[in-house]
């Protein structure tokens, strides 16, 4: 290596300690320390361009080759006490290394010398070229201390003393940060400074800080290139390099500032565009015109930088715009917070550097939270939303929201850990009062004894008066107070509510795609955790809402007009549908505003605790002063006159398809109001009620309406477009009158195969069940090699048939024919599993005899399998159960009108109890009588049911008691294997 092993450094060896007084000395500095490297005969001009951490290898090799020299040439016994000294002066690290060099230079002397004595008599000793510790010496610091960490007990006894020393502290060092219970795996890393056990203090490991590898002027230099059109790979390459910058925290501090100053100032129009970029060229020049720039020349530098400016400058204004610089800023920060997990949380917490640029919007804005507002760096992006350039850009709109998104959603976070700090502190305060209590309760003798005697027993229980006793208490106060300080250390961000209101317009803007929209929906939700949030975002949604719906009204009263005058759709001319056509339309913003506002609400019935009781109100006010508005039910009335004209009119689709986005509005509306009344539902069909419930409400009401007149145009809309079933229109299954059968058994197929293929993403792959059964025994034998199949086996695996002594290819057809013996074998009555109903030979009940067969329960289990092995394949089998049976499938309560088919007389004999006086006509008790192989067996209905007589005002009870036990309680365990074999495969 140059400058280290030359011949001055020969020469200076012998001599080093007579250096004429007069030589100016040359001083090194390491770290904090200066050295004098004078004796070493290092070049410093060389030693001065290296950086740090090979200055010190070099002046590590240079000093241990010195001291071999001197140890060498020394006399035996003589001690080289000059290198010592300067050995000694060197940092702790540095002179460790020189040790460790010179220990290994030792050993392999010692190695040679003792080669010649092994080969003369003892036995060879066979070394490599470099032992263990020689080889850990070569690494950097950094990998020997993550060799000697994960390799330490293997390699401890190859070792020298030292290095096995540093290898034990480094083990227990890395032992100390041991989770928690009840921390977070983040946090041990953060507290990593504070180990528990004492010993390991002075071992314990520091958390590695990332280098700030830019400067202010360096940062501004890199920011510069956001005013150029990144694409392909140099925007990959770019976006790159910003992350790792960002890993330092005051890189990412002014990274972050930076982006968001050109957003704010230098995005409006190519003259702002044109000074931010002059603000960083000159931000970017003045680090290194202070430095290195004399005074005498300041014009002529002036000249330059114009020179430079007005070049670049020029080159953007032909390839920028003010709209690609926004898109690409906004792509960047989206790519970071992707990056780097802290970034979001740089959004959300305070920062003084991101106020300058924030704080002149927030004082146009308002004053009430400006003051603070302003040091919150969300709400610079917040206010983007007020920009015309950016609301009319569907792709800007797309980064902003995706941006939205990603750095709201610590939020969640924020809001748990505070909920989750005040429920501790409940907790706390709710123990220490019992155990106040507990301490209190012995010594109220001694209070009662010491009212008369002093005054001392007295403040102690109301007070934490001072005195002994009262030191435990204060302690525990202090406690409480840190734990509320904590509690009170979480705080979410200051956010104006003109502010909130502008993420509203997003859902009212021109542009605005799905995935737009759904980045938004999260936005507010995850904006919700801020206190007043939500009712802030519900206030404007309904203002928006109003104003939408007086903007439709009008545009319906000018449609109707056209829909009357044409006979048939191809008349109707294209300047009517205009309003209503674009995707920009008034009934698409509605329709976006309606659904966040149901959103907004709805996400909140999932959690628990008695937080739902104020959202539920404050939804229902909201709701109710917007569903029940005036403006609002014109809008439906017109819509359901148009509706009705275009059902009139021949091949006038098209225009219902094109309201098909009011329609899908009022789909919203009615859905809460709809889902109130399923309580009811449930109710009413207890009480023999067959058909829809009468409606409770207006809105319930507008609902069946409007669905039953209308039905043709509806189903005509799903035949159309299935998906709608997915979404709003999935309303309608709440009204059986209104779909037709194909629209329902295709949203039952959607459903079951949507369902099934969630958790897997897509079919799963399952071997094939293949069959061979006997034609006279399809029953018995599918049994047997069907019943042990495990559920998602019976589900997703292929049927492959073969009858016994039937040659043929099953591709299809002998599956078909299995499925049909196999449902006439199940009803054979020498299983005794079905029995059929009175009215009807062909449909069929479970036989509440059917113990008689050992194997009862079984074969009800693998019925069910195969009902839904039918289900999910949407084969068709010949058998027909009961309504009973159909009921408790669904989960429904069975009704008097259910009896009809299964024992008509008895039927009748229950309605003539219910519409007649039964006084002393009826002599019955809540009990009944079974027959079972020619033994009665009583049994109650109710508890002491054979002791409570049947009355005229208890009369509804008995008969429904008595019908739930003919149709559903004598064959309880029938009925749950079924369904348990038809759940396992076919879930409901």
């Amino acid at each position: 290596m140059e400058g280290i092993e030359g011949d001055e450094a020969n020469d200076t060896g012998p001599s080093n300690t007579s250096v004429p007084s007069d030589q100016p000395r040359v001083m090194a500095i390491l770290g904090d320390q200066e050295i004098d490297v004078t004796d070493l005969g290092i070049d410093p001009d060389y030693l001065a361009a290296l950086p740090e951490e090979f200055r010190e290898e070099v002046i590590a090799q240079a000093v241990s080759a010195r001291r071999s020299e001197a140890r060498a040439e020394a006399p035996a016994g003589e001690s080289t006490v000059a290198f010592q000294e300067f050995l000694d002066a060197l940092p702790v690290q540095l002179r460790r290394e020189i040790e460790q060099q010179e220990a290994q230079e030792q050993r392999r002397r010692d190695n040679g010398n003792t080669r010649p004595a092994a080969s003369s008599g003892g036995p060879e000793i066979v070394s490599g070229d470099m032992d263990t510790a020689s080889i850990l010496l070569t690494f950097p610091q950094e990998l020997r201390d993550q060799v000697l960490l994960e390799q330490g007990n293997e390699i401890m006894e190859h070792l020298p003393p030292e290095m096995a020393e540093q290898a034990r502290r480094l083990q227990r060092s890395n032992a100390v940060p041991h989770p928690i219970p009840g921390h977070r795996p983040v946090a041990i890393t953060r507290t990593g400074q504070q180990p528990p056990p004492p010993a390991a203090t002075e071992s314990k490991p520091q958390r590695r800080t990332v280098v700030q590898m830019l400067d202010k002027a360096g940062v501004a230099t890199l920011v510069r290139l956001m005013f150029i059109a990144q694409q392909g790979s140099i925007r990959n390459h770019l976006f790159s390099v910003f992350a790792d910058v960002c890993e330092n925290r005051q890189n990412r501090l002014e990274v972050i500032s930076t982006i968001l100053q050109i957003l704010q100032e230098g995005s409006t129009d190519m003259s702002a565009v044109d000074r931010s970029f002059s603000h960083l060229s000159l931000k970017a020049r003045r680090h290194n015109r202070d430095k290195d720039l004399e005074q005498k020349t300041p014009q002529s530098v002036k000249k330059s930088l114009t020179a430079l400016n007005s070049t670049i400058t020029s080159q953007t204004n032909s390839e920028t715009s003010p709209l690609l610089i926004v898109q690409q800023c906004l792509d960047l920060l989206v790519d970071l917070c992707t990056r780097n997990p802290g970034i979001p949380w740089l959004f959300l917490t305070e920062h003084e550097t991101v106020g300058s640029t924030l704080r002149k919007t927030l004082g146009r804005k308002g004053k009430s939270k400006g003051t603070k507002a302003h040091k919150y760096a969300i709400n610079s992006l917040l206010t983007l939303l007020d920009r015309d350039l950016v609301m009319e850009s569907s792709v800007v709109m797309t980064h902003l929201a995706d941006l939205l998104n990603r750095v709201t959603i610590p939020l969640l976070a924020l809001d748990r850990r505070r909920r989750e700090a005040e429920e501790e502190v409940e907790e706390e305060s709710a123990s220490k009062s019992a155990d106040a209590q507990a301490d209190q309760e012995p010594n109220d003798p001694s209070a009662a004894t010491g009212q008369a005697s002093g005054e001392s027993a007295a403040p102690p229980p109301p007070t934490t008066a001072e005195g002994g006793p009262s030191t435990g208490d204060d302690a525990k106060t202090s406690q409480k107070d840190d734990s509320r300080k904590k509690a009170r250390q979480i705080q979410p961000p200051v956010i104006p509510p003109q502010n909130l209101t502008l993420v509203i317009r997003v859902f009212v803007a021109r542009e605005c795609s799905s995935k737009t929209f759904q980045n938004t929906i999260n936005t507010i939700k995850n904006l919700s955790t801020v206190p007043g949030a939500r009712s802030v975002f519900g206030q404007e949604l309904v203002r928006q809402a109003r104003f939408l719906s007086e903007n439709i009204v009008t545009d319906l009263d000018e449609l109707l007009p056209h829909i009357e005058k044409v006979s048939t759709g191809t008349e109707i001319q294209g300047v009517a549908l205009s309003k209503f056509s674009p995707g920009a339309s008034e009934q698409n913003k509605l329709l976006r505003v309606l659904t966040a506002l149901d959103h907004l609400f709805d996400g909140k019935k999932k959690s628990n605790g008695g937080e739902n009781d104020k959202p539920d109100s404050e939804k229902q006010d909201l709701v109710t002063s917007l569903y029940h508005n005036s403006t609002f039910s014109a809008m439906w009335d017109k819509l359901g006159a148009c509706l009705t004209a275009i059902h009139e009119r021949e091949n006038m689709f098209n225009v219902a398809t094109i309201l098909l986005p009011l329609i899908e509005s009022l789909m919203v509306v009615c859905k809460n109001t709809t889902t109130q009344d399923d309580p009811s539902q449930g109710q009413l069909s207890k009480e023999m009620v067959l058909s829809s419930p009468p409606p409770e409400s207006r809105t319930a009401s507008l609902f069946f309406s409007f669905t039953g007149d209308h039905r043709r145009i509806l189903n005509e809309l799903v035949r159309n477009n299935p998906k709608l079933m997915s979404g709003t229109f999935a309303l309608l299954v709440k009204d059986p009158k209104v779909l037709e059968f194909d629209n329902k058994r295709n949203y039952f197929n959607r459903s079951v195969h949507s369902r099934s293929g969630q958790p897997h993403h897509g079919r799963p792959s399952y071997p094939t069940l293949n069959l061979s059964v006997r034609r006279d025994q399809v029953f018995h034998d599918s049994f047997k090699s069907l019943y042990f199949k495990s559920g998602d086996e019976m589900k997703f695996g292929k049927l492959n048939i073969r009858f016994h002594g039937e040659e043929g290819v099953d591709a299809g057809g002998v599956t078909r024919e299995w499925f049909q013996v196999l449902a006439r074998q199940m009803f054979d009555a020498n299983y005794a599993l079905f029995i059929p109903v009175s009215s009807d030979r062909t449909t069929f009940h479970p036989n509440k005899l059917s113990g008689i067969n050992d194997e009862h329960l079984m074969f009800f289990k693998f019925i069910g399998r195969i009902i839904g092995k039918a289900l999910y394949e949407g084969r068709v089998l010949d058998c027909y159960f009961s309504r009973a049976v159909y009921k408790r499938i669904l989960g429904k309560s069975v009704s008097v009108k259910d009896m009809e088919s299964f024992d008509p007389d008895y039927y009748k004999s229950l309605c003539w109890m219910l519409e007649n006086d039964i006084t002393d006509i009826i002599t019955e008790t809540f009990s009944v009588e079974d027959d079972e192989f020619g033994v009665t067996k009583v049994v109650d209905l109710i508890p002491n049911g054979r002791e409570i007589p049947v009355t005229d005002e208890n009369k509804q009870d008995y008969v429904r008691l008595v019908v739930e036990h003919k149709l559903l309680s004598s064959v309880k365990d029938q009925m749950e294997h079924f369904l348990k074999g038809k759940c396992i495969v076919f879930p409901l």
